[in-house]
């Protein structure tokens, strides 16, 4: 394994550094097609065009929820909304505790 020395960069931040991993040239983001749970939260009642909350720059997503006075066991894109980027985060709120996913799917309309 070779070992190479960085030179000049010093305490400096990097221009490019992404927060959130970058998409195609000249677009903002996109509509939201697909969802990974990342925490299911608890004591829901299914529900359709339930609105959501994003941890970045997408507005616009509704879900349809399913439930039964416990955590979500399925959920579906109602309106993916815009502006939308991969491993945004996205809470339903509604429960005792909030249901967390993560974007996992994209579309772009030009």
């Amino acid at each position: 394994m070779s070992t190479y020395s960085v030179t000049g960069v010093g305490s400096r931040v990097s221009l490019t550094y992404y927060p959130m991993p970058p998409v195609e040239w000249g677009r903002s983001g996109g509509t939201v097609t697909a969802l990974t749970e990342v925490a299911a939260g608890t004591t829901y009642t299914g529900a359709s065009g339930v609105a959501t909350t994003s941890d970045s720059n997408g507005t616009g997503l509704t879900v349809d929820t399913t439930a039964s006075s416990g955590p979500v066991t399925a959920i579906a894109v109602n309106a993916g909304g815009d502006g939308y980027r991969l491993g945004e985060l996205i809470t339903v709120t509604g429960g005792t505790a909030d249901a967390t996913y993560k974007v996992t799917g994209l579309s772009y309309t030009n």
